[in-house]
């Protein structure tokens, strides 16, 4: 009896032991699919597509801009005067943003008088008889910084008579549409998107179109410097004894400007 209770025993146990080690209904035993070698017709890893026959989009197109030309001047960078702080000068100034305009220390000893000023083919007919540097005023109609500087600057005596003295002053609209010859050559209307903006205002202001900027000529016709942004009219002053004087071939800008303060 106790041996057929013992062979009972085992043959229960080696059932037991054969049930754990045999697979469970329904279970797979194939190794899951490497993530780095997909099957043909899924997508890599990476997440790119593998699909061919679409064309990629087109680039973005960027309309050309105006093209850069360097400065035809011979002034060493430490003579050359620094643009306007005001960055936005060709918007309307804030409200509340009105200083006090300049006035000369003995306004009863300034000469009087207004800015004659002439087209740029006036200018240019001008100086065949008399040689004189030539001061452009590049504006445009919506720039509300260009009327503040005809109210507030060229209407200085002080500037006035400078610029009659020593100078053909021009108005020069950037966005006129009327052909001109300069330097043997013609200029034109070039249209931008909505606007146009006048060949010559392009060539001159080196492609950085901002209202306003002043550009003074040597009597050569050549660019001295185009200047751009508001000035005061002491500062405006200033500027023109700087090239009026010459003093830009020999001295820097900010020892001129150091030695006309203390002069005045």
């Amino acid at each position: 009896m106790r041996r057929l209770l013992l062979c009972g025993l085992l043959a229960f146990v080696a059932s037991a032991l054969a049930a754990q080690i045999s697979p469970r209904s329904g279970t797979s035993t194939l190794a899951p699919r490497s993530s780095t070698s997909p099957s043909r017709g899924e997508a890599p890893a990476s997440g790119r597509t593998t699909e061919t026959g679409t064309p990629p989009p087109p680039p973005y197109y960027a309309p050309p801009s105006p093209p850069y030309r360097p400065e035809r001047t011979g002034m060493e960078p430490s003579m050359r005067i620094a643009p306007s702080p005001r960055q936005n000068h060709d918007l309307e100034p804030r409200s509340g943003e009105n200083p006090a305009p300049y006035r000369p220390r003995r306004a009863s000893e300034q000469p009087t008088g207004v800015i004659q000023w002439l087209t740029l083919e006036e200018a240019l007919e001008r100086s065949k008889t008399e040689k004189r540097k030539i001061f452009i005023d590049f504006y445009t109609d919506w720039c509300g910084w260009c009327k503040r500087m005809d109210a507030n600057t060229f209407s200085d005596s002080s500037v006035a008579h400078y610029l009659n003295e020593k100078y053909y002053p021009v108005k020069f609209n950037a966005e006129t549409s009327e052909e001109i010859v300069f330097q043997n050559k013609t200029y034109g209307l070039r249209r931008e998107g909505a606007r146009g903006y006048h060949e010559l205002a392009i060539e001159l202001l080196n492609g950085r179109l901002g209202f306003p900027t002043l550009v003074f000529l040597d009597e050569n016709l050549n660019v001295i410097q185009p200047i751009p942004g508001y000035r005061e009219p002491e500062q405006l002053f200033k500027i023109l004894n700087y090239f009026g004087t010459d003093s830009h071939k020999t001295t820097p800008w900010e020892t001129y400007e150091q030695k006309f303060n203390r002069q005045r």
